[in-house]
């Protein structure tokens, strides 16, 4: 109750949409952790396998995360783009998300096409162009959401934009991963509740309630997943379960691997599969970079049945692997913090707030898998944005350039 009533008073504090934000993340470590333990002990009276320590360790990691997500920031107002920019490049990014509409959906639904007759997780990862296509639509409309003003672009366009971004990806998720279809929603639900658009009440809150139970269930049951029933409802939690990965490889063998954590950090940024180090093969793939979750998976190969990507993986794990119990609790501090001041930062008109939002969705999965994934495509994002302001405002210069010589050459009028 005081977790509702202080999502209600978000509109009021400085950083919007923190408790909402910070619920969440509670509700996803319940999901990821904690649920199946309460299914075992408390409801089907059975032997869980997770013990005692494992859970007070989980406790008091969210606790830590939440000590840090709640430290107090600077309320000084952060440096934004000049207003020319921002609406120049939200106009670019707009038409971007728009023409790429057409091509991410035939994607998608090829994509969907050719996995509806296999079982999930049995048909390999998407190929590269189609994940080209989608990636670059999906940056493009939170570009355009994060420099979005109300005032002048309207209701209808961002709408426009953000069901845009969301259908491709809901085409996906239906014989797909949930995070498909995740990725596109929560990021604009968050820049939404950030920036004032949407006011937290009870309604809402069960609305968006609803909304993560249709995230979590709807892919399951759209592949046919076994739902009904006591024994199936326990396999399905079970299976989503990481606290017991993070029990059972405290001691995990990490002989011939580069540490994970840095790994997963710098996986979009250094060329591991070029240079021939920090790699494995797994499901086909070769030179890979050898993430926690997939030294998981190559350990466990028959954990790829039933999921895209494999057994999963666990934050905590990465942190433990990396530096021991004072790496899990100092590294779930500064995790909360840095997921604050994405919050705070998502509240403000930003060519950036769409980088700092997916980051935000990224962080509600971390429970379930490597923190490196929270963070390691923002430098490739960065550069693609400076790349996209670079281009629009040289396209602005030669304009303008244009305009002025056409000016100069016009003859001048007669004066009879």
């Amino acid at each position: 109750m005081k977790c509702m009533k202080n999502i209600e008073g978000a509109a009021r504090d400085p950083v919007p949409g923190k408790w909402f934000f910070l619920c969440a993340f509670i509700f996803a470590c319940f999901l990821f952790w904690w649920l199946p333990s309460v299914l075992f002990r408390i409801v089907v009276h059975r032997a869980d396998a997770v013990d005692d320590a494992t859970v007070v360790i989980s406790i008091v990691a969210l606790c830590l995360f939440a000590g840090g997500f709640l430290l107090p920031v600077s309320r000084r107002p952060a440096r934004q783009a000049p207003e020319a920019i921002l609406d120049a490049c939200g106009g670019f990014a707009y038409g971007a998300t728009l023409l790429l509409f057409v091509p991410a959906t035939l994607a998608a639904i090829q994509q969907w096409h050719a996995r509806a007759a296999i079982d999930y997780g049995m048909g390999g990862a998407i190929p590269r162009p189609v994940q080209a296509i989608l990636y670059t639509h999906l940056f493009s409309g939170f570009l355009f959401l994060g420099a979005a003003n109300p005032e002048k672009q309207g209701w209808r366009q961002i709408a426009i934009a953000a069901t845009a971004v969301i259908l491709p990806r809901f085409i996906v998720s239906l014989h797909g991963g949930r995070f498909f279809l995740a990725q596109a929603v929560v990021p604009a639900l968050l820049i939404a509740i950030a920036r004032g658009w949407i006011k937290l009440s009870l309604k809402r809150i069960v609305q968006v309630a609803l909304l993560a139970l249709a995230i979590v269930f709807g892919p399951s049951m759209s592949r046919g997943d076994p739902l009904i029933g006591q024994d199936e409802i326990l396999t399905f939690f079970a299976a989503g379960s990481s606290l017991q990965l993070f029990q059972d490889n405290t001691d995990l063998n990490l002989n011939g691997y580069c540490p994970p954590l840095i790994v997963s950090l710098t996986a979009k940024t250094i060329p591991y599969g070029a240079m021939g180090v920090c790699v494995l093969d797994i499901a086909g793939l070769k030179n890979m970079p050898a993430t926690l979750s997939r030294i998981l998976t190559v350990n466990d190969p028959s954990s790829y049945e039933g999921t895209v990507s494999g057994t999963g993986s666990n934050y905590l794990l990465d942190l433990y692997l990396f530096g021991g119990m004072p790496a899990v609790y100092i590294g779930s501090a500064v995790f909360g913090f840095s997921c604050r001041r994405f919050m705070h930062w998502i509240g403000m008109r930003s060519l950036l707030a769409g980088i700092w939002a997916e980051c935000l969705t990224r962080a509600l999965f971390a429970p379930r898998n490597d923190l490196g994934y929270v963070y390691e495509r923002i430098p490739s994002l960065l550069l693609a944005t400076l790349l996209v302001v670079a281009a629009v405002w040289c396209g602005r210069l030669l304009l303008c350039a244009s305009l002025m010589a056409g000016t100069m050459e016009a003859p001048a009028p007669s004066t009879g």
